[in-house]
């Protein structure tokens, strides 16, 4: 009988542990690590003292070792990576939905990359105040598993007509028409570094109302396919195409 030795590598078995700081990263100067970042490090990943992670803000990314038993910080070690590649200038602006739904949409749009997240009340959108230190918890999770450095900002929700006033003329609105009258969104001319806004609308759709708050604004109205699409699917697909044209 032969004996068989397998030996598993850790750095497959195990995966990559990074976490959002916002403070400057210095060589050898402590980052704190708050109550949930020490729980999730000692208890959820089972992490050691000197075990090593990564760190990062906005600006670029370093390895670090912990120190867990008395000071619980992470002391960073080595410079690994600085923000090169700018985000593109994209506005996801989504029609209210349900609260067990908005944090997969968050989640989604965060790994995919934009720079703001706007949540809106239109005529038939959900009417409620969301949880934004949730979501905002939802990002930056969301950017420590896809090893970006760049955390969209969510803004507070906004009704629609509030948004538009004094719109900057040079945003192009991407409007996403649920009647299918529009352009094929892979089909429409989006020039590189364009300051873009994609709306999506709620589960009942714009209202007359909202269209004419619209009317006189810079935009393309696309259809997203001859599927009818969820809130959440809709955004996902909207932000992957405008992403891949750019």
């Amino acid at each position: 009988m032969s004996l068989i030795i397998l030996i598993i590598d850790e750095s497959i078995r195990m995966p990559k542990i990074r976490l959002f700081f916002k403070e400057n990263i210095i060589q050898n100067k402590p980052l704190i690590l708050d109550n949930d970042k020490f729980h999730y490090l000692k208890n959820v990943m089972r992490k050691k003292e000197n075990d090593k992670i990564l760190v990062f803000n906005e600006n670029e990314e370093w390895s670090g070792r912990l120190q867990l038993e008395e000071k619980k910080v992470v002391i960073p070690e080595n410079f690994i990576k600085r923000s090169e590649e700018a985000i593109p200038d994209i506005w996801l602006c989504f029609a209210l939905i349900k609260s067990k739904n908005i944090n997969y949409l968050i989640e989604k749009v965060t790994e995919i990359g934009l720079k703001k997240i706007i949540p809106i009340e239109t005529s038939y959108s959900e009417k409620y105040t969301p949880n934004y230190q949730r979501l905002q918890k939802v990002c930056i999770e969301a950017v420590e598993q896809s090893e970006s450095l760049y955390v969209p900002k969510i803004e507070r929700k906004k009704k629609l007509s509030k948004l538009l006033e004094n719109w900057d003329p040079d945003r192009v609105i991407i409007f996403c028409d649920e009647t299918k009258r529009g352009k094929n969104i892979l089909t429409i001319p989006i020039q590189e570094k364009k300051k873009i806004a994609i709306f999506v609308g709620p589960v009942g759709g714009w209202s007359s109302d909202d269209r004419r708050e619209l009317k006189d604004l810079n935009f393309f109205n696309v259809t997203l396919g001859n599927n009818v699409l969820k809130v959440d699917t809709a955004c996902i697909v909207s932000l992957s195409s405008i992403r891949n044209l750019l």
